[in-house]
């Protein structure tokens, strides 16, 4: 198991540094001041704001042509549907083109692109909505008005972020920093506001740790869209958060969702063969992902010990490969102070409780079996020792144990369903002072 500090650090790799933010923001901040003096746009010229990850702070480092447009800026403008996006388009390109320093802009379908320096700024032109409530964003080959809601987005992703302990965004980075290290240059994995709506769809628990999240959430995203929608050569309806009818997923081909369906089950499968390992989140997420320098030899060798002792008694189902079950553990100390613990991790005292929470995407009806292994001297010398199979006790998919001998010991859950163990999880040890 990744420890929380490396996915910290992995954020850390990922995110712009400060250096790019203040880049960016000179950027904008420049662009957003030349387009409401200008001698005569300023009177076009409503107000600009920030639009996109960049606003959402959902960003993520920039990389040099990737395709992506780093920053997004719209410009509010006093025109009205009666008038022709084409031009609207055309002019805003035209003003941009005047100032040397903007010599790359570039029509885009709704917006004029600009390369600097690595950062591509996307500047999008918008109008008011009829009833004054939303934009209209156009299009710069054929005279049309869409309706759009930017603020309205960037509200939405605080909302969820904010509903998730303000976890989601960082989730966010992760998974489209996993998208860019493994879409291939000829497909397109879902991406922006698709992807961001994809994940608010199927996020667990937000009490879960980085590591167990981002699991959870893949096995969410597979589990809701593989059965239902792959299976049967269909690709799902994902709902724009902001504007009713509108389908994010509408330009997206079969063939791009299922590879990206396939590529998180790849992955879900890696994590079950490999475990939760630095080395096998360097596998997923590239290597801006921290190694491991904490495993040794002999750590390997006190597992195994453990994890073959007599009392452990075998599993009454086979086990088939399936689905990987990962489980996430809270140490409650006798203060009333809440930890979530790290498989094999750090020594924790006596006296404490402890909540286990099965993570899988097994859909119901079915049950859960969690075998608890006590070993050590205290264990024995008390005739504490357990090596049997028992029933969840906090829902469907939890287990109160607590901190009652000191050494080493573990808990495996089983899913069950119709009477077969359709996925199992890794041992999870916990070191008792």
């Amino acid at each position: 198991m990744a420890k929380q500090k490396d996915f910290d650090a992995f954020l850390s790799n990922i995110e712009p540094s400060p250096t790019t933010v203040k880049y960016i923001s000179s950027i904008h901040t420049n662009l957003r001041g030349y387009l409401a003096e200008h001698a005569t746009y300023k009177d076009i010229h409503v107000h600009t704001f920030l639009s996109g990850s960049y606003a959402k702070h959902t960003c993520i480092r920039p990389k040099k042509h990737d395709g992506k447009r780093d920053v997004d800026i719209i410009v509010e403008t006093s025109y009205g549907m009666a008038d022709n996006s084409c031009d609207v388009l055309k002019e805003l390109l035209d003003v941009i083109l005047e100032k040397d320093i903007y010599s790359s802009a570039e029509l885009h379908a709704h917006s004029v692109g600009i390369e600097m320096d690595g950062i591509e700024v996307d500047v999008v032109p918008v109008i008011r909505s009829d009833d004054g409530e939303l934009y209209c964003i156009g299009t710069s080959d054929i005279d049309e008005w869409t309706l759009t809601n930017p603020k309205g987005h960037i509200t939405w992703s605080s909302e969820v972020n904010a509903n998730n302990k303000m976890k989601y965004k960082s989730l966010v980075k992760i998974l489209k920093w996993w998208r860019r290290t493994n879409c291939p240059e000829d497909i397109k994995y879902p991406k922006g506001l698709a992807l961001e709506k994809i994940i608010a769809d199927n996020l667990p628990d937000s009490e879960l740790n980085t590591e167990n999240h981002l699991i959870g959430t893949m096995q969410a995203i597979v589990t809701a869209y593989q059965d239902d929608y792959i299976s049967i050569g269909d690709i799902p309806v994902i709902c724009d958060p902001c504007l009713e009818n509108n389908n994010l997923l509408s330009n997206c081909s079969f063939s791009d969702f299922e590879a990206f369906i396939s590529k998180l089950s790849e992955h879900l499968e890696l994590i079950e063969e490999s475990g939760t390992t630095n080395e096998t989140w360097r596998t997923i997420l590239g290597t801006e992902f921290p190694n491991d320098d904490t495993s040794t030899n002999n750590a390997k060798l006190a597992v195994n010990s453990v994890l073959n002792v007599p009392h452990r008694q075998k599993p009454l189902w086979n086990t088939p490969s399936g689905a990987a079950v990962m489980i996430n553990a809270q140490l409650r100390y006798e203060d009333g102070k809440t930890i979530y613990l790290e498989n094999n991790g750090d020594l924790i005292p006596k006296k404490c409780s402890l909540v286990y929470k099965a993570l899988h995407g097994t859909k119901q009806p079915y049950s859960l079996k969690w075998q608890v292994v006590n070993t050590g001297n205290e264990a024995t010398s008390q005739q504490g020792l357990r090596g049997g199979f028992e029933d969840s006790d906090n829902g469907i998919n939890g287990k109160n144990e607590s901190t009652a001998y000191t050494g080493k010991h573990y808990v495996q859950c089983f899913v069950i369903k119709g009477g077969r163990c359709v996925a199992k999880s890794k041992e999870f040890i916990i070191n008792i002072e």
